[in-house]
């Protein structure tokens, strides 16, 4: 079975999470640092729970305060190999966490991007509610009107090929090998969006940017709920022709 990129599932995990792909895109560090913050600026106009970040490994600082040098933090992010040596082809490893909230409304953010090898999507942004394993996250932050309009902000930010938002229980209970797995909410760039057409058991939205929007249900995903499964099922079926393209894509 393979997971969303950017995702460790840990069984019993209850979190919510969005997971955008892309493939070989080469950017600098000034660049992510651009698209990182313009992701931050439009997730603190969905919700206060988005208010507050910190960032930094290896001395985590307020993001407010680092915004002017984040640039710098990315650099130092950069890939490296067993031998602790830069590999500037695969990119750079960032991220944040939000901050001043209880765990059940916690949020953090991973971002593998810079990257230009050659692979199947090997630059990916995944953000995710932060619980412990075995409890949930509070229903009015994993509520679909928050989950839609973050995605959106993710792709806004980083103009992904596909990006959906997704539990792991539903990774878990659905055990899907395809790059196109069934999902609560799932985005297709315009090229994809054009390939398929979606079932008439989701909520379709064509977007300003010719991209797609697929949402299961309005409510927040329930794998117990029969009617949420069979329309995230139905999702991944109409993206079934999508698998067979040949990937790494030429876009």
């Amino acid at each position: 079975m393979t997971h969303p990129i950017g995702i460790e599932i840990e069984d019993e995990s209850k979190d919510f999470f969005i997971g955008a792909d892309w493939e070989a895109r080469a950017e600098t560090p000034e660049a992510l640092a651009a698209r990182f913050l313009r992701m931050i600026d439009s997730l603190k106009e969905i919700d206060p729970v988005f208010s507050l970040w910190t960032c930094g490994t290896q001395r985590p600082e307020n993001l407010e305060e680092a915004r002017d040098r984040y640039a710098a933090e990315i650099a130092a992010g950069i890939m490296r190999d067993d031998w602790k040596e830069p590999i500037p082809e695969m990119g750079y490893l960032f991220g944040a966490f939000t901050r001043n909230t209880p765990e059940a409304r916690a949020f953090d953010v991973t971002c593998r991007a810079g990257s230009y090898v050659k692979e199947v999507f090997g630059n990916s942004v995944t953000l995710s509610t932060d619980v412990e394993i075995g409890s949930r996250p509070d229903a009015d932050v994993v509520s679909h009107r928050i989950f839609r309009a973050a995605l959106l902000a993710v792709v806004d930010a980083w103009d992904p090929v596909m990006a959906n938002a997704t539990s792991h229980p539903l990774v878990e209970a659905t055990e899907s090998d395809s790059y196109f797995a069934p999902a609560w909410i799932q985005y297709l760039c315009p090229w994809l969006a054009e390939k398929i057409t979606p079932p008439s058991t989701v909520l379709a939205e064509r977007l300003p940017n010719g991209g797609l929007l697929m949402s299961a249900t309005t409510e927040t995903f329930d794998v117990d709920n029969p009617a949420h499964m069979a329309a995230a099922r139905d999702m991944a079926k109409a993206m079934a022709p999508l698998d067979r393209l040949p990937w790494p894509s030429k876009g």
